[in-house]
């Protein structure tokens, strides 16, 4: 007899149903997150919180399939990436309106262990991050290292002393290259980090910032290769300006909730019972 599937109809199974749902879930409440804490530290006249607010797509799509030994390496702390990497809300909440300066200290207070303590200057902690990945490799655990840059903070000869050594020892390592808030128009940014990239042998993509389901399928690929022990791969996100939308810039939420609809995974319904269940469990912290 043939098994039966215990997917929904008419599903992708490479992107199943239940994980939409669950990707669109976590952006919402590191969205919802944030928003949290900028009020209260706003109040409290600390209006400079760092936030992952338009990259909830590459965050989530890039940390939801991450296991037990894995590590990530960010450009700095954050409420929503706490969140998503198994922080609890309510210590981030609370820590996350203090001083900048304990952030680190908050992620920790919070759950979150995973994380890396990285250098001054983004190369440095960039080598730091390849270092952890050799530590990995070298201990013989199956972990990985998920790497974050921002766009332009390396230059191309510094990527090169980046990517050398782990291309040369095939090293468990993702680097994922965040990209800037909006270029002119679509297909107007440049591939820097991926040019730099294949230069040195590293396989590279580009893909839009706000598509969480072209993200998930692309780190799936790459998680593939990386735990197959077949070294590292860099990941280059894009933010396009867009025509008719709010601030210019498409938005990774609206842009999977209309995903959503328009394939009719999930109803109005829905996302009303996930937004009312979201602000209730925020609003008691």
């Amino acid at each position: 007899m043939t098994a039966k599937s215990t997917g929904e109809a008419g599903e992708n199974p490479l992107v199943p149903n239940a994980k939409l749902r669950q990707m669109y879930t976590k952006m919402l409440e590191a969205r919802m997150l944030e928003e949290a804490v900028r009020k209260r530290a706003a109040a409290k006249g600390n209006k400079r919180i760092a936030t992952i607010r338009g990259q909830e797509a590459v965050r989530v799509s890039t940390t939801i399939e991450l296991m037990e030994d894995d590590l990530v390496s960010d450009t700095e702390p954050t409420a929503g990436m706490g969140l998503l990497l198994g922080g609890d809300g309510a210590s981030l909440l609370r820590g996350f309106t203090r001083g900048k300066s304990e952030h680190d200290k908050v992620l920790l207070e919070a759950g979150v262990s995973r994380t890396l303590r990285g250098g001054k200057e983004e190369e440095e902690r960039l080598r730091l991050s390849v270092g952890a990945a050799l530590a990995l490799k070298t201990q013989g655990r199956k972990g990985i290292v998920v790497a974050y840059s921002r766009k332009g903070e390396l230059t191309p000869a510094a990527w090169r002393r980046v990517l050398a050594p782990a291309v040369e020892l095939d090293l468990p390592i993702l680097f994922v290259v965040l990209g800037r808030k909006a270029s002119q128009k679509k297909g107007a940014e440049r591939a820097e980090a991926c040019n730099a990239a294949r230069a040195a042998g590293v396989p590279a993509i580009q893909v839009d910032a706000c598509d969480a389901v072209a993200l998930y399928r692309v780190m799936q690929e790459s998680l593939g290769r990386t735990r197959g022990s077949d070294g590292p791969v860099l990941i280059e996100t894009v933010s396009w300006r867009l025509e008719g939308t709010r601030g210019g810039v498409d938005d990774p939420l609206e842009h999977l909730k209309e995903f959503l609809v328009g394939r009719k995974i999930c109803s109005a319904a829905w996302f009303e019972q996930i937004g009312k269940t979201t602000r209730r469990r925020l609003a008691s912290k």
